[in-house]
């Protein structure tokens, strides 16, 4: 049996009734065929989905009383390897060929190359199939149903502008990775002449923080489904399906892989990942492990200490750290705006001790204009060097070059 969501807002069971999970469903059994040799099945064959992946469309797809979509933003969070270009390909397939005339359907992604694989996907669906190739034409950067003049594209951050759009169905891929808002800003606010829009967003866990500094769209955007699910936000437009891992569970446990995939066992192979796992302890990239295979949300890229030791350190009570008469090292990092900035000291003894001396963190709620207090942190420095007899300071001089 599937792992539950970790995350779920669950729309009233009338919607879901008369939503359109069930056409959907449909609509990949009969037409959206396996492109890749797989777990799942042969290329060619026909998709058969499994029950976690019906109920999810059935959630996603509902309608309400006066028949129009519930919801026009939907996050849906897995790790690699359950399915999601797949899926993100077929919803492609049916928004192109059941939003009536004129539907624009596009792929979103960070980069082109990302951009293109689930349009590729969808692609190679329409010339796997006789029924979609009848209806749908195919050229190099777009999928055309003539009929109705409806198109389906690829989209990255890093294209031409995106004004003018009028989109029904935006698919974005790897959400995570987006350098900052702009493009899912763009997608957002094109939305306004369609009857029935959505736009679908399936992604992995990636790092918190964007390339300005401040939260990422995705991980905001996490937040504010826990907080529709709890019931301290109320928006019954938006949808959220997440599965992952929690802070608090063993990264290296089956029982934590089992509980992140949906698909394991079945779709993803239990012993890809326990393969993935061990190259990431000897590589020391646990954090990417986090993030692809358990959906986990991480502070950065790449690890500081391995798996498991921050928790087995202990902190030392003020008056339980002594300077020995071989005096300290003092380390130093520093940041501006997006990222913390921290002075130790640490005991040069036979069994060293490490003391925070000073730690400037950006509080949550002012992440966008929050800045570092400079002239505090010089001062603690200064303090720090008078106090102890420092025998070395250790520091990163980048942005700090005057206080060094």
């Amino acid at each position: 049996m599937a792992s539950p969501p970790l995350c779920v807002t669950i729309p009233p069971r009338e919607d879901v009734l008369r939503g359109d999970g069930s056409k959907v469903h449909d609509f990949f059994h009969a037409r959206c065929r396996i492109t890749k040799e797989s777990l799942g099945g042969r290329s060619g064959q026909l998709i058969t989905l499994r029950p976690w992946q019906a109920n999810l469309f059935s959630m996603l797809y509902a309608r309400r009383p006066d028949g129009r979509f519930r919801h026009r933003r939907g996050l849906i969070g897995v790790p690699r390897k359950n399915g999601k270009s797949a899926v993100g390909s077929g919803f492609g397939l049916y928004g192109l060929l059941a939003s009536g005339d004129g539907a624009e359907v596009y792929s979103c992604a960070a980069d082109k190359d990302q951009a293109r694989i689930v349009f590729g996907v969808a692609k190679r669906m329409v010339e796997l199939d006789k029924g979609l190739t009848e209806h749908i034409k195919v050229f190099r950067d777009v999928l055309e149903v003539p009929e109705t003049g409806s198109t389906y594209r690829a989209l990255s951050a890093e294209a031409y502008t995106k004004e003018g759009l009028n989109p029904s169905l935006v698919l974005f891929d790897e959400l995570h990775a987006q350098p900052n808002d702009e493009l899912y800003d763009v997608m957002s606010n094109a939305f306004g002449a369609r009857y029935d829009p959505l736009m679908v967003m399936i992604t992995t866990a990636g790092v918190k923080i964007d390339s300005t500094g401040g939260e990422s769209v995705c991980y905001r955007l996490f937040k504010y489904g826990q907080d529709v699910a709890a019931g301290i936000q109320d928006d019954p437009s938006f949808f959220m399906a997440w599965w992952g891992a929690e802070e608090t569970d063993d990264a290296s446990s089956p029982a934590t892989w089992e509980k992140a995939n949906p698909g394991y066992g079945d779709l993803v192979d239990a012993e890809d990942i326990e393969s993935n796992f061990k190259q990431s302890i000897a590589k020391g990239t646990i954090n990417d492990f986090k993030t692809k295979r358990l959906n986990m949300w991480v502070n950065s890229t790449k690890a500081w200490l391995p798996d498991g030791w921050w928790g087995k350190c202990a902190t030392l009570a003020e008056d339980d750290f002594v300077v020995p008469s071989r005096g300290v090292v003092l380390g130093f990092d520093g940041s501006r705006s997006g990222d913390n900035t921290a002075l130790v000291a640490v005991t040069v003894e036979s069994e060293p001790k490490i003391k925070v001396v000073g730690l400037w963190e950006r509080p949550d709620d002012k992440a966008a204009e929050w800045r570092v207090p400079r002239g505090e942190v010089k001062d603690v420095i200064r303090k720090a060097l008078k106090e102890y007899r420092v025998r070395e300071f250790a520091y990163d001089e980048y942005l700090w070059q005057d206080a060094i």
